[in-house]
């Protein structure tokens, strides 16, 4: 297997399809401690970054079309988290079919541009406790001959555990920030969709390597 644009739309498209079912539940998350509208604005930076897909390019190419797209969707951290992610992407693809080893670090240094717009950090709360260990758990198993299932399986895991993890934490960061000890018992509806999306992300590569 390799990673391709092609690839690239189809778990675009899945996460997409997943979120939009999960929109509700998503808002409801955020209105706990936030705006109530985390689910609305995740599914417009999906939608905005699958539908830009399908646009003439070549990877690098459409990732840097895809961050853009997402940035200009809407206004708010999770368009521009997730914008800085695609384009982070963007700066270490070299050709269109892509290596795990190649991949994983593709989504590193998409990693490494989403912290150039957030100072969050594991245990603030955020998207970054989901995104953030997903990550490092692929980057783990670089270069350890194992498959772009196993790796995407380990990312959504440990995105599940860190989103998990959120229920018991306090706020540091948005609006959630501000209401203090009350932001405790909720879970971050950030790092809920973080995890959704690579649950998508790991089903749509699992299905595609079997068959």
């Amino acid at each position: 297997m390799k990673f391709t644009k092609q690839l690239l739309q189809q778990i675009l498209f899945t996460a997409m399809e997943v979120i939009t079912v999960n929109v509700d539940e998503l808002n409801r998350l955020d209105a706990a401690t936030g705006d109530g509208d985390h689910g609305t604005a995740i599914l417009t930076a999906m939608k905005a970054a699958a539908n830009s897909s399908q646009k003439d390019g070549n990877l690098a190419e459409t990732l840097v079309n895809i961050g853009w797209d997402v940035m200009s969707s809407a206004s708010g951290s999770t368009s521009t988290l997730t914008g800085s992610f695609f384009l982070g992407m963007a700066s270490t693809v070299k050709s269109d079919e892509l290596d795990l080893n190649e991949t994983i670090e593709m989504f590193k240094t998409g990693l490494l541009n989403v912290k150039t717009s957030t100072k969050a950090e594991i245990g603030d709360k955020t998207l970054m406790d989901a995104l953030i260990p997903a990550i490092d758990a692929m980057v783990a198993l670089k270069d350890s001959n194992n498959s772009f299932a196993n790796v995407f399986q380990a990312a959504y895991e440990a995105a599940q555990k860190g989103a998990d993890s959120t229920k018991e934490l306090l706020a540091k960061f948005g609006r959630a920030k501000n209401i203090g000890e009350r932001s405790r018992g909720n879970l971050d509806a950030g790092a809920v969709s973080t995890a959704i999306i690579y649950k998508a992300y790991a089903e749509t590569i699992k299905k595609l390597e079997i068959d």
